[in-house]
């Protein structure tokens, strides 16, 4: 079964956040879904001159501060009106601001996907939703992350689908197979020289090619050499064109800390497709 709910989660001066917004438009016309777009404003705290503003310095910085804000603010919400006012499904516009992380990461819960910006590792500045990657694993949600300039118009038809045997890669899989089993073509790449041995069997990647297949997936196994599975998985999909990597976030989360394992963070630092994550 399709999605049934999607937020979509915009920023204040983020760059692509038009046509993020539009994806998840048509993703969710697609798929008659309902669509969340939460704006989530950018804090005082992240303008690097609230902290020297004083006197008459500091009324203007504010006031500056907020006439920013509610133009920001504004636009965006002009861009929602106008993709859901003639609308098949159902939506909901949304401001967040200035929440603890905490709440943030509610509007992703109450929702069956999440859609983000780039990784973290891709922006130029810390935005107010933190890092994107904090939502992979703060969420307990399948993510999607969108490159800043990636067409609205383009769908899910050709996917590459990083396996290796793991826990999050079986967890991203499950999220994304009502997509999977829509899609035109699935490639399937196992890199087994990187993968933790005696996980992958006789025949790498053989058992989820044919679980899979079972689903309905048009699905092509493909057994990459090589010892760099996110550097592979990353030419795949530039060799195909992909419209979508699937692959597990294999890293660790504490309340300060978040690290990402070799493959997870080769591909946060140079995918141009989108990535559906769940960790």
């Amino acid at each position: 079964m399709l999605p049934k709910d999607l937020v979509v989660f915009l920023e204040q001066d983020c760059r692509g956040c038009g046509q993020r917004l539009a994806f998840a438009a048509g993703l969710a016309k697609r798929w008659q879904a309902h669509l969340i777009a939460t704006f989530a404003t950018r804090p005082l705290a992240l303008d690097p001159h609230a902290g020297f503003a004083v006197g008459a310095g500091l009324s203007a910085m504010l006031e500056g501060y907020r006439a920013k804000k509610a133009s920001a603010l504004e636009r965006a919400r002009k861009e929602f009106d106008a993709l859901t006012e003639r609308r098949s499904f159902s939506a909901e516009w949304r401001v967040s601001d200035d929440e603890p992380h905490e709440t943030l990461m509610q509007h992703a819960r109450h929702a069956s996907l999440a859609i983000l910006g780039p990784p973290e590792r891709q922006q130029a500045s810390t935005t107010a939703l933190g890092l994107s990657e904090r939502l992979i694993f703060a969420s307990g949600r399948p993510c999607l992350l969108l490159p800043a300039d990636w067409s609205a118009e383009r769908t899910l038809g050709h996917i590459v689908v990083g396996w290796n045997g793991g826990r999050e890669a079986a967890r991203a899989i499950t999220a994304a197979m009502p997509v999977l089993a829509a899609a035109d073509a699935v490639h399937l790449v196992v890199v087994p020289d990187a993968g933790t041995k005696g996980l992958h069997g006789q025949d790498p990647g053989a058992d989820m090619a044919a679980h899979l297949s079972r689903h309905g997936v048009r699905v092509v196994l493909e057994q990459q050499p090589g010892d760099d599975a996110g550097k592979a998985l990353l030419q795949r999909c530039a060799d195909i064109d992909a419209d979508l990597l699937v692959m597990g976030a294999k890293g660790r989360s504490d309340v300060s800390e978040f690290f990402f394992g070799g493959a997870t963070r080769t591909v946060f630092g140079a995918s141009q497709t989108p990535l559906l994550l769940s960790a």
